[in-house]
């Protein structure tokens, strides 16, 4: 066996030399050099249309001074047939998300910069399907994220770490009477750092902030451009939240949270709450007693869907599965792929994920509730998995 492979090694060489003679001097391949980054485009974040006929997804670029990424949402029929197509031209739009619809795409746009130069955090902006330009529909001091729409498709949901005493500063400066107003420069805000955590940096933010959160806020959304809609803070406190998703009725917000004020010395663990639309107190659902991703809801409403990765016994790495439970109080979750030996939901990531794209979805219900079906995609993002799941009766 070892002798015919090398036999037909050998071959495959001696062909590939042959046709290397043969071939003129301009037509030879390359190496990959150091420049060709430069024209590398990436996409990222996939978003299907309710139809499932189009999906809108993140393009990646280098700039043209090859100093920084652009980002821009596209279109792109599932058939195949058709060229995909810009949707935006700004050079930081990210983050798209259909409306039930599909008529609309909420999306986050940055690159806006504020009087002395340094980037604006983004925003949240509309774009209408049937035309026009995209209208921003929020403009919050420490801009807006990961948007959801509601169900009904007249709200949407947000997350932002803006506070209340952001928003005053922000509106006391607007009604400054001019730029060298003593009120408003007596706001200034310092930049020295004071160290107190053993975690105080993050890749993507910076220095943190232990005063600062992200939470929840909700939108109306506007009916024209012109008629912006002031919108609605429903969380507060010292834990950020994420992986917002809406109750089918849209009477609540399921999220995650850990409600742990320097969590990185305790082994991973996840808080799922909910919190009324209507605004009030968020309520505890169950502690998971693990990191979680990929938050789903089911069709009816009664179970939800997950990735995460056990916690003990403590190892250098553990595979993440794929688990649902039941919307209830302390539920425990199930484990639907304890003995399949691939990780769950995990994609490329680091320097190999496209830069600034975000992540898509990789967890998906089918819409049949006495037997659902769950879909996702493998390590190698290359193969997709469907794994059946009837529920105990």
């Amino acid at each position: 066996m070892k002798t015919h492979l090398s036999v037909v090694i050998m071959l495959i060489v001696a062909l590939v030399a042959a046709q290397d003679v043969r071939q003129p001097a301009s037509s030879q391949k390359r190496s990959l050099t150091e420049k060709d980054l430069f024209e590398f485009v990436w996409i990222a974040n996939p978003q299907v249309s309710p139809d499932g006929a189009r999906v809108a997804f993140t393009r990646v670029n280098v700039d043209d001074k090859r100093t920084n990424y652009e980002t821009s949402i596209w279109i792109a029929a599932t058939n195949g047939k058709e060229a995909p197509i810009r949707m935006t031209n700004g050079k930081h739009d990210a983050q798209p998300g259909w409306s039930p619809d599909g008529t609309h795409i909420v999306f986050v746009r940055g690159g806006d910069k504020d009087e002395t130069g340094k980037p604006k955090p983004g925003q949240l902006a509309v774009l209408s399907l049937a035309g026009g330009e995209a209208s921003k529909i929020t403009d919050l001091p420490k801009g807006a994220s990961n948007p959801v729409w509601s169900p009904e498709g007249k709200r949407i949901a947000f997350v932002s770490s803006t506070t209340q005493d952001d928003i005053h500063k922000a509106q006391r400066k607007k009604n400054a009477a001019k730029p060298g107003d003593t009120q408003a420069e007596s706001q200034h805000e310092s930049d020295v750092h004071v160290i107190s955590r053993a975690v105080y940096r993050s890749n993507d933010e910076g220095y943190l902030d232990p005063k600062r959160h992200a939470h929840i806020w909700l939108l109306e959304v506007p009916g024209a451009p012109d008629e912006p809609t002031k919108p609605q803070q429903l969380t507060t406190g010292n834990f950020d939240e994420d992986q917002l998703v809406w109750s089918h009725d849209g009477s609540r917000i399921y999220f995650l949270t850990r409600r742990i004020d320097e969590p990185y010395y305790e082994l991973p663990s996840t808080d799922i709450y909910s919190v009324s639309s209507a605004g009030g107190n968020p309520e505890k659902l169950a502690t998971i007693p693990m990191d979680i991703g990929d938050l789903v809801l089911s069709p009816d409403g009664r179970r939800l869907a997950f990735h995460g990765s056990v916690a003990q016994p403590v190892r250098s790495y553990s595979q993440p599965d794929l688990w649902v439970m039941d919307v209830a109080p302390d539920a425990k979750p199930q484990n639907l792929t304890a003995d399949y030996d691939f990780d769950m939901g995990s994609s490329v990531f680091g320097d190999n994920a496209a830069p600034r794209g975000g992540r898509g979805r990789t967890l998906y219900w089918s819409p049949t509730v006495a037997r659902s079906s769950m879909s996702w995609r493998s390590k190698d993002a290359r193969q997709s998995c469907a794994l059946t799941h009837r529920p105990a009766q």
